[in-house]
């Protein structure tokens, strides 16, 4: 088994690329973690999707000499059912849940992509047995801070209709639009599909709510 030493992970519910890293993310410390090579195809349906791996895999993680390790403050702690897949040209560490399923993903910090890359160039590839259980439905050609503001527009706007707040979901409506709109239904179906056109209502509604959350 072949492992990686000293590298820095950041696992999000997404895959993002080292430089959209945030300061307030949960960075992990890993002191070692099991690499394993796998085919290109493979690790592309892996990165793009959230798949659940086979029984066989849990068990080979499950091996004691397979559990990554990561320092937290002055101790060493263990990382179950943690590891690193690599293609010939990418790298990605995955988390799964005790059932297979991939729960966190992380990129590497580019010379640790290398690293990997280097140690995994003439090993084996392991032929992983997973299933797709939801395809991806990340816009890849919007970045990170674009995509987690559309996310905390939407559930801001989701509150405001559930608490059927009808004077403030007509003054959003009315920044917009600069019309009055006294059915909620209609308010905010239209408000919603503002949300991924990133435009400048989408980005009044941002500021709007930004104002709100400030009180």
């Amino acid at each position: 088994m072949n492992y990686i030493y000293d590298v820095i992970l950041n696992f999000q519910n997404e895959y993002f690329d080292f430089y959209e890293w945030n300061k307030t993310d949960n960075i992990h410390h890993m002191r070692k973690i099991p690499i394993l090579k796998i085919n290109n195809q493979k690790f592309s349906e892996i990165k793009k999707h959230i798949v659940k791996f086979d029984e066989k895999l849990i068990k080979y993680l499950n091996n004691k000499n397979a559990i990554a390790e990561r320092f937290k403050q002055n101790s060493i702690t263990k990382m179950k059912y943690t590891f690193i897949i690599c293609s010939d040209h990418e790298v990605m560490a995955i988390k799964l849940n005790k059932n297979g399923l991939i729960s966190l993903k992380s990129s590497l910090l580019p010379d640790e992509e290398d690293d990997a890359l280097e140690i995994t160039k003439f090993q084996d590839e392991i032929n992983l047995n997973y299933q797709i259980v939801q395809k991806n439905k990340k816009n890849n050609f919007k970045t990170r801070f674009e995509l987690e503001n559309e996310n905390f527009i939407q559930t801001e706007l989701d509150k405001v209709y559930k608490q059927k707040n009808k004077q403030k979901l007509n003054y959003i409506y009315l920044e917009c639009f600069n019309k009055n709109e006294p059915n909620i239904d209609i308010a905010y179906n239209k408000l919603k599909k503002e949300i991924n056109k990133t435009n400048n209502n989408f980005k009044k509604i941002y500021n709007i709510f930004k104002m709100i959350k400030q009180k």
